[in-house]
């Protein structure tokens, strides 16, 4: 594997797992390596565009896509005017209770999570323990009737086939 390559990937893993700015990091020493291969090279200046985006950077983003218009391979031309379109399409106002508010959790520690939609268990006074009751024994009646629905329909299709 060539090293324009395995920045190239490194940079692709950096942005799936989120880390934009690492991301601009390798693609931007990708693109600068493959700048005499065509196809690859406007490859590489595609991801690094969604990368300047998602930094936050829609200057460079929006600067390199409009470079990109005038790249030689037509693919890339293609690419560069539809993610031009979603960078520079016009922010929609939205309202306060369309946003789902995500708690800050960073105070939490290790103890265990306990959803704020349980119902609160009252404490019992300290006895020694009972020994759990056993489950209520499985009825096979749910299987039963899908077997019985099964062989029925089949049973139809045989028949709706018979000449």
């Amino acid at each position: 594997m060539d090293e324009i390559s395995a920045l190239l990937q490194q940079g692709q893993r950096a942005f799936e797992q989120g880390n934009y700015a690492q991301a601009v990091n390798f693609l931007g020493q990708a693109a600068t390596l493959a700048e005499g291969n065509v196809v690859r090279a406007g490859e590489i200046q595609l991801w690094l565009v969604m990368a300047h985006s998602a930094v936050g950077d829609q200057t460079a983003a929006v600067t390199l896509c409009r470079q990109l218009q005038r790249h030689p391979d037509r693919q890339t031309r293609q690419e560069s005017r539809r993610l031009l379109a979603i960078l520079e399409a016009p922010q929609l106002k939205r309202r306060p209770e369309w946003y789902s508010q995500i708690p800050d959790l960073s105070h939490v520690g290790d103890r265990p999570y306990t959803s704020p939609y349980a119902h609160p268990r009252q404490r019992k006074a300290a006895t020694s323990p009972t020994p759990a009751a056993p489950p209520p024994p499985a009825t096979p009646l749910p299987n039963a009737f899908i077997w019985i629905a099964l062989l029925s329909l089949g049973l139809l299709t045989a028949l709706a086939a018979w000449p």
